[in-house]
C-alpha cells in the first residue's frame, strides 16, 4: 500500500500532546483519523473566554513550558513572594513620605541645599555599605539562601520604619539627661543615613539570594529550566505587583496623616511582609546539601530508631524543608532528632588559627592521623562560657571537593554525637579525644557510601553541595610533621 497521508503525535512546552494529520488517505482508520481533529488550533478556538485568558495571563507571567520547566515548589514561593512585595509597595509609600519630610520637604525653614546634602549623605553611606557587604556577605547568600532571603526582608523593614518616623526624630531631646547620645536633627539625620545602608545591604543580599533560589527553580528533576527567562517572567509580574500596590497606595495614603493610624498601617503592613516572606522561603524545597540540611539527613540516618526494623532512612527534600530552622547560626552542629545543640564547627580554618587554639601536641597528632584525608580536623579548646558540646575546626588540602566538604562536616557531627552521648566536660583529656576522633573517622568511613547511596534514592543531588561560605582563605599544600630534636 502507498502511503500518501500521516498522523503526527506531538507534545507542546505544556506538556499537551495533539495529532496532526499530513495529506490525506481512506485507509487510515477512522478512529485515528478523528484524534486528528484535536489540533491546538482548533482547541484555541473552542476554548470558553475565562480559559483563553487564564491560558494567555499563564503564558505572559509564567515560564514557558510550567509547570514542566521549574521544581514542583515555583508556585507556592511565587504566591507569597507577590503578597510581600504588595505590602512592600504600600508601606514603601510610607516610608517614601517620610524620608520626603526628613529631607525638609514642607518645613519652611528647610533649604535645597539642606536637602541635597542630606541626601548626598544618604547616598554615601548606601555605597560604602553596599561595598562592605559585598565583601562579608558574599559568600554566604548561597550556602545559607532561605536565610539570607528572610534577613534581607527584615532588613528592608526595619529600613522602612526609620524612614517611616523619621519626620518624629526632631521632637526627641535627650541632651540634658544623656548628652552623648543624639538628639533632634542629629538624630534624625542618623536615622535616615541608617536607613539608607539598610537598604542597600537589602538588595545586596536580596540580589544574591534570588539568583540562587532563581538557579534552583530552573533545575527541576527531569528537565531543565530557562534561567533568563524565569528571571524576565519575575520582573514582569513583579512590576504589576509593585504597580497595583503604588496605585491603591496613592488613594489610601492621603488619608493616614495621624501618628496612630501611621503606625498602625506600618505595623499592619510589615506585619504581613514579613509573613508573606517566612512563608515563601518556607515553601522553598532545597535537594543540594548545606550545613543544617546534612545535619539533619544524618543524625535521621544514625538513629537505630528512625526506620523500620531498625534500618536506616533517608528523608526526602520536602520532609527536611519542613524540619529546617530560617533563621539559625549556621556553625552550630545540632542533633536534629534530640532537637538541641551539640557543639560547633568551623569549616576552612588555617592550622595556624589551629595552632591558637589547641596545643601543639594535638595538632601534630591530628596533622598525622588524616595524612591520607583531603582534611584535617581539630577539636579546641572551648572559650565561651555556657556553648555546649565541642569546638571542632576543620582545615582543608589542596584539591578538595564538595564531597569532602561533606565528609569533614559529619565527622565533626559524629564527635560531638559522641561528646554528647557521653557527656564528657570541655576539659576533657588528649587521649579520651583523639580516640574520639579516631572511632568517629572509622565509623564515618563505613557509613557514609551508604548515606549518600540512601540520600540519591530519596531524590537528593549528592554531586552539588555548599557546605562552607566561600573558600578557605588558607588550604594545605604538603602537611609535614616534624618532631623536636
Amino acid at each position: 500500500m502507498t502511503t500518501s497521508s500521516s498522523v503526527v503525535a506531538e507534545r507542546d512546552e505544556t506538556g499537551r500532546i495533539f495529532y496532526t494529520t499530513v495529506g490525506h488517505s481512506t485507509d487510515i482508520p477512522a478512529k485515528k483519523t478523528a484524534r486528528t481533529t484535536d489540533t491546538s488550533r482548533n482547541r484555541l478556538f473552542n476554548e470558553k473566554p475565562l480559559q483563553a485568558l487564564g491560558r494567555s495571563i499563564s503564558a505572559i507571567f509564567l515560564p514557558a513550558g510550567y509547570p514542566n520547566t521549574v521544581t514542583p515548589d515555583y508556585l507556592h514561593y511565587q504566591m507569597y513572594n507577590d503578597v510581600q512585595e504588595f505590602c512592600s509597595s504600600l508601606s514603601g509609600l510610607l516610608a517614601s513620605r517620610g524620608a520626603l519630610e526628613g529631607f525638609g520637604v514642607g518645613n519652611a525653614s528647610a533649604s535645597a541645599t539642606q536637602a541635597l546634602l542630606l541626601s548626598v549623605l544618604k547616598d554615601v553611606c548606601s555605597r560604602f555599605t553596599t561595598i562592605i557587604g559585598a565583601y562579608y556577605f558574599g559568600t554566604s547568600l548561597y550556602p545559607e539562601t532561605k536565610t539570607f532571603r528572610f534577613l534581607a526582608d527584615v532588613i528592608n523593614d526595619t529600613s522602612i520604619v526609620l524612614d517611616t518616623i523619621s519626620p518624629y526624630f526632631t521632637s526627641i531631646s535627650l541632651s540634658t539627661t544623656s548628652p552623648y547620645i543624639p538628639s533632634g536633627s542629629t538624630l534624625q539625620i542618623t536615622a535616615l543615613c541608617m536607613s539608607g545602608a539598610m537598604r542597600s545591604l537589602c538588595s545586596l543580599v536580596a540580589g544574591g539570594s534570588k539568583a540562587a533560589l532563581t538557579d534552583h527553580f530552573a533545575s527541576p528533576v527531569n528537565s531543565k529550566g530557562d534561567v533568563g527567562e524565569l528571571n524576565a517572567k519575575n520582573a514582569s509580574r513583579s512590576t504589576v505587583v509593585a504597580l497595583t500596590g503604588v496605585l491603591l497606595g496613592t488613594l489610601i495614603v492621603p488619608y493616614i496623616t495621624t501618628r496612630t493610624s501611621i503606625y498602625t498601617a506600618l505595623f499592619f503592613l510589615v506585619f504581613g511582609h514579613l509573613l508573606a516572606n517566612y512563608l515563601a522561603v518556607r515553601s522553598v524545597v532545597l535537594r543540594s546539601f548545606n550545613r543544617q540540611r546534612s545535619s539533619i539527613l544524618w543524625s535521621t540516618f544514625r538513629n537505630p530508631k528512625a526506620g523500620a526494623d531498625g534500618r536506616p532512612i533517608g528523608l526526602t527534600p520536602r520532609d527536611v524543608s519542613n524540619r529546617e530552622i530560617i533563621l539559625d547560626i549556621p556553625s552550630r552542629i545540632r542533633d536534629a532528632v534530640a532537637d538541641r545543640v551539640i557543639g560547633h564547627c568551623s569549616l576552612g580554618v588555617s592550622v595556624q588559627y589551629a595552632m591558637t587554639r589547641c596545643n601543639t601536641p594535638h595538632v601534630l597528632k591530628m596533622l598525622q592521623y588524616f595524612q591520607e584525608e583531603p582534611y584535617v580536623l581539630f577539636v579546641a579548646e572551648s572559650r565561651s562560657w555556657g556553648r555546649r558540646g565541642p569546638c571542632i575546626l576543620v582545615s582543608f588540602k589542596e584539591g578538595y571537593g564538595s564531597l569532602d566538604q561533606l565528609r569533614a562536616w559529619l565527622h565533626a557531627l559524629e564527635i560531638a554525637a559522641m561528646w554528647s552521648t557521653r557527656h564528657m566536660r570541655p576539659s576533657a583529656g588528649p587521649s579520651e579525644i583523639e580516640d574520639m576522633v579516631l572511632s568517629t573517622h572509622e565509623t564515618l568511613r563505613k557509613e557514609f557510601s551508604r548515606f549518600m547511596g540512601c540520600m540519591k534514592e530519596a531524590g537528593w543531588n549528592i554531586e552539588e553541595g555548599a557546605m562552607m561560605m566561600g573558600s578557605p582563605g588558607n588550604v594545605i599544600l604538603s602537611p609535614e610533621t616534624t618532631k623536636d630534636a
